[in-house]
């Protein structure tokens, strides 16, 4: 075993040991400090214009060595059904982008927490162990189908400059409630 190998293996089973953070629920209502005033909102907050936002904003903070394309992973979730075609898709796209895909990855769940999956926690490790810039699905339901937990992964990836890639995004609602 070379010397490499094996501080690869120590600074990735030292990351593996930090925990990732579970971020609070947003409040239902703005409370302002002592005078203890609760205020909605003038204007509703579109969730979904939102969490699009957040999601473009990974890509746009996600570190590469200048001149190199972005290591991608490319992800699936497909419960009770082939993964094959949603790999392929995601793959395509990565390619498309000019990104090089270092790694490939299944679940086959209906769990709506990432983290409580078998392989995603896998997709992370590579993240932040730097093995990869970047996550590429099909769809955002492959990272998860409530928003929520779509947004605490978000800003994991945010946070550790890292970014996530739908092949197929979802098509954003109205900006304003009719």
């Amino acid at each position: 075993m070379s010397t490499t190998a094996s501080l690869a293996e120590q600074i990735t089973a030292f990351l593996d040991g930090i925990p990732s953070p579970h971020w609070p629920a947003v409040p239902d209502s703005l409370n302002d400090s002592w005078w203890g005033i609760d205020e909605q909102p003038r204007i509703p907050a579109n969730q979904q214009i939102r969490l699009g936002r957040l999601s473009r904003s990974t890509l746009d903070i996600a570190i590469t060595r200048p001149g190199a394309p972005f290591k991608v992973v490319v992800y699936a979730n497909a419960p009770g059904g082939d993964p094959s075609r949603s790999l392929s898709a995601a793959e395509a796209y990565a390619l498309d982008c000019g990104w090089h895909v270092v790694g490939r990855f299944v679940d086959v769940t209906t769990d709506t927490q990432p983290w409580e999956r078998q392989e995603w926690p896998k997709v992370l490790r590579k993240l932040r162990g730097g093995f990869a810039q970047g996550v590429v699905t099909d769809d955002r339901s492959a990272v998860s189908v409530t928003d929520e937990p779509y947004e605490q992964t978000l800003r994991w990836l945010f946070d550790h400059f890292s970014f996530v890639a739908h092949a197929r995004p979802r098509p954003a609602a109205p900006a304003v409630a009719r």
